[in-house]
């Protein structure tokens, strides 16, 4: 019976041992997992993230569109004016954008002038959505660094009165 018992205990030994090792291993399995589950993302812009295209959770393999980042850099403001609006700028007059959400106003040049058979531009929002008025003007805004991404973000466009000659 002593010779039993001590086989026993010797197995005993020899499983705890094994448990102890296994669970070492599982914590060295948990972490090498948790290091391949997660990655930092970079972009070679300052931007903002304008489409998610995988799900929190979802599998991705290498080389697999994550999301789609907006490049806030070249942002511009476009707005649809009616036609009188439309006649009276030209290239070079200074405007303001004022947003909905009551954020600061941001101060402009128009730099484009689209009439009623210009192509449709790729825009954040569609202008049909807004409004019907065929002629649409393009402003780039004065001071882009000083503003946060403004893509997408909807609002008045005040254009500044030219002063006339007497």
């Amino acid at each position: 019976m002593r010779q039993r018992a001590g086989d026993l205990e010797a197995d005993l030994a020899r499983t705890d041992t094994e448990i102890a090792w296994l669970a070492n291993e599982i914590i060295i399995e948990e972490v090498h997992f948790a290091d391949l589950s997660e990655a930092n993302i970079t972009t070679p812009v300052a931007g903002r993230v304008w489409e998610m295209m995988t799900s929190p959770g979802e599998d991705v393999q290498a080389g697999q569109p994550l999301l789609k980042i907006l490049d806030c850099s070249g942002a511009v403001i476009t707005a649809n004016v009616t036609e009188s609006v439309y006649n009276r700028l030209q290239l070079g007059d200074r405007a303001s954008f004022e947003p909905n959400d009551g954020g600061e106003p941001i101060s402009g040049t128009v730099v484009n002038l689209t009439g009623a058979a210009g192509a449709p531009a790729n825009l954040a929002i569609n202008p049909d959505a807004l409004s019907k008025e065929p002629y649409r003007v393009t402003v780039a805004p004065g001071d882009a660094a000083a503003h946060a991404c403004t893509v997408g973000r909807t609002g008045r466009v005040v254009f500044a009165r030219r002063e006339t000659a007497p």
